[in-house]
């Protein structure tokens, strides 16, 4: 029992960790390279957040590149933690790894969604993604369509995830 409630802290401590405070830094780093201007490095609450300058300097791609870097460094971070899950036979540490997984899975459902949420509802909130879209100065259909494009590739990412996830899920035999 204690190996068990053991692992999911593990997991669930790491995920958080991973989701709050690496994929940030990982834009930190992407944003000092490609960005041109001050980055803004604040707290909410515990989360580390990261504000992007706007504006004429910084191309489309750039802006976009780095606006999607905490998405990549989630999907860096569930690939290297299934070279892991491959490698191990431990359930505890099986477990542990597949809660790690699902946290940073779950992390880019509700970004992605909260992202497309604040571009279709532009003044209930602001996100990186309504930040850099409205300074573009593209068409609300232009939005959209972008946000959509966005979607339908992490959806498809994650379908692919879970079918994977399914294979890594030992099986509990009943005694």
């Amino acid at each position: 029992m204690k190996n068990k409630t053991l692992a999911v802290s593990l997991g669930l401590i790491c995920g958080i960790i991973s989701v709050m405070y690496l994929s940030e830094l990982i834009k930190i780093i992407a944003a000092h390279f490609f960005i041109n201007g001050e980055v803004t490095i604040i707290f909410h609450g515990l989360k580390l957040d990261v504000i992007l300058p706007v504006g004429t300097m910084n191309s489309f791609f750039a802006i976009a590149a780095v606006t999607i870097t905490p998405f990549a460094a989630c999907i860096l971070f569930i690939e290297v933690s299934f070279l892991g899950l491959n490698k191990t036979s431990n359930d505890h540490i099986r477990s542990s790894i597949i809660i790690f997984q699902l946290i940073n899975i779950g992390y880019i459902i509700f970004a992605a969604f909260m992202g497309i949420i604040s571009v279709l509802l532009p003044f209930s909130f602001a996100t990186d993604w309504t930040r850099f879209l409205n300074d573009e100065s593209l068409s609300e259909n232009q939005k959209l369509v972008f946000m959509f494009f966005i979607l339908i590739l992490l959806l498809a990412y994650i379908n692919v995830l879970t079918k994977r996830i399914r294979k890594a899920i030992p099986i509990i035999n009943k005694k």
